[in-house]
């Protein structure tokens, strides 16, 4: 009996905010405080009494809910690769994780480089799910079109390290690989 040779990956990195990005954290962080003595002057003008007390609550509450939203556009993606298997994870502020799919390579219709050539084929591609990993950071990535089981025709913009890609090819047909 030959042994096993399990081929595990792990390729974690932090999302690059895009300038959208940035400016709705500018706005979350503008209303926040906005809202915040808004929500303290009427307190104190309108509740005799405790309007101080009230208002002071009212300002945790906003400021933290406020923080809370402002932190969600802190991502990173994980992907986790064991053998042609791999699982890409959405990480929210280093603390809140979701699995967004797990996909076989053997499974892909469509695989390639997603440069500019190949860019307006797969755009209009007519996909019921669309995941896009990237990390804004100017790293090649791939295209890969498959049918999942929950979500049907489904098309992943990623960027694996070369660890990955190179096993992957082990799995892709060559007819699918662009």
């Amino acid at each position: 009996m030959q042994p096993t040779n399990d081929v595990f990956y792990e390729q974690l990195y932090a999302r690059k905010k895009t300038f959208k990005e940035y400016a709705i954290q500018a706005l979350i962080f503008i209303v926040t405080i906005g809202l915040s003595m808004a929500v303290f002057m009427f307190c104190i003008r309108s509740i005799p009494n405790f309007g101080l007390m009230i208002g002071t609550i009212s300002i945790g509450i906003l400021v933290y809910f406020g923080y809370k939203l402002f932190m969600r556009l802190d991502v990173e993606y994980e992907y986790i690769y064991l053998n042609g298997e791999m699982d890409v994870d959405k990480i929210i502020c280093r603390s809140e994780r979701s699995r967004l799919l797990t996909v076989k390579a053997e499974n892909f219709e469509q695989f390639g480089e997603y440069n500019d050539a190949a860019r307006e084929k797969v755009d209009s591609y007519p996909a019921n799910k669309r995941f896009d990993v990237r990390s804004n950071k100017g790293n090649t990535l791939y295209y890969a079109i498959f049918n999942h089981k929950e979500y049907n025709k489904t098309l992943l913009i990623f960027e694996p390290d070369e660890r990955i890609l190179s096993d992957m090819k082990r799995y892709i047909q060559k007819s699918v690989w662009h």
